[in-house]
């Protein structure tokens, strides 16, 4: 999903530089006083005042920026706004941010290290090599099902993938997800038989509304098309590396999958375990089919429409830093997973 605005960004960064400030200045403070007071580390107050200390620093490194806007604001906490911030702390903001001016990626070790040994960023890791045996043989004719029986839809529709779009986002217009949606069908289509309803509507020319609109959308999916089976929200994850985004199957670089299912964390939501076990079998089905492909499933706060259906997912194809064609071959091979779980049902 698509980061959060950039001027919720940029409060969450003054926050955290506020914090980083006080600890650099309490680090100073403590050398400072160890100089002066050379004896001072050996009393029994100095141990519990610097335990205290190192506690809290650590809570702070692990601290979730949109956690502290919701301490500030609780109205946070009742908001109907489910978009998300990234997954970013406020920490991994401000290592971004220093990285970027240093050019070193400082959340990623080999980064800091090619930083200070240049020969090293011209070697290149290797993605996870897997080897898959594809579900069905090639040229096998597919009979299309009489009913519907998957739906797909972007609640934002504008979310791309910069190697291909050279951007993050096409505002008001359709980006690389719907793309990506577009394979999924025609995958499900042309080779297993299992007809699928798609809509292209952009649901999020007002950002902050996208799930409001794009609710509408889900439910005219489900109405028009009363026997479907599953229903699936794609988009694009965020705050990744290139590394953490692909994954090399049968020798070509593959988008990597992340499956989010809403909670009952902030409000009513009964049936959300039903989702959740959906999604937990779909992951699974992919990865014993194609180890590495689906990096799991990821409980979040909102709802985001699976309310309206127990097959309803959220799935996150590919990052930012993938192209429109790694995420393509992805949900491609997600769907002979799909496929397989349907004809089981």
């Amino acid at each position: 999903m698509y980061p959060a605005p950039a001027f919720r960004q940029r409060g969450m960064l003054l926050a955290a530089m506020r914090q980083l400030i006080a600890v650099v200045s309490g680090v100073f403070i403590l050398f400072f006083s160890i100089k002066v007071f050379p004896h001072l580390p050996a009393c029994p107050a100095f141990s519990h005042v610097f335990k205290i200390a190192s506690d809290w620093t650590e809570n702070f490194y692990q601290w979730d920026a949109m956690k502290i806007m919701k301490i500030g604001m609780p109205v946070l906490n009742r908001s109907d706004f489910e978009g998300d911030t990234g997954d970013l702390t406020a920490w991994q903001i401000i290592l971004d941010g220093v990285g970027a001016v240093s050019r070193a990626n400082l959340r990623n070790p080999a980064g800091v290290m090619q930083s200070e040994i240049p020969l090293l960023a011209r070697l290149e890791t290797p993605a996870v090599k897997v080897t898959a045996v594809p579900a069905q043989p090639p040229g096998t004719a597919a009979v299309l099902s009489d009913d519907c029986l998957v739906a797909l839809y972007n609640t934002h529709t504008g979310e791309t993938y910069s190697l291909t779009d050279g951007v993050e986002r096409l505002d008001g217009r359709k980006g690389g997800v719907v793309t990506v949606a577009a394979a999924l069908r025609e995958e499900l289509e042309g080779k297993y038989g299992i007809k699928t309803a798609r809509s292209e509507r952009i649901n999020d020319a007002d950002y902050n509304t996208s799930y409001l609109e794009s609710e509408k959308t889900a439910r005219e999916l489900l109405a028009a098309n009363p026997k479907t089976m599953v229903i699936l929200d794609i988009h694009r994850d965020s705050g990744k590396t290139r590394e953490q985004s692909i994954v090399n199957i049968n020798g070509q670089e593959v988008a990597t999958l992340l499956f989010i299912v809403g909670s009952d964390a902030r409000r009513p939501f009964p049936n959300w375990r039903q989702n959740h076990a959906f999604a937990q079998e779909l992951s699974d089905k992919i990865n014993s089919m194609y180890p590495g492909l689906s990096l799991g499933i990821r409980v979040k706060d909102g709802i985001y429409n699976q309310n309206l259906h127990p097959h309803a997912l959220l799935v996150e194809v590919g990052t930012t830093k993938n192209s429109t064609e790694e995420a393509a071959r992805s949900v491609r091979l997600m769907a002979s997973a799909l496929a397989a779980i349907i004809r089981q049902q």
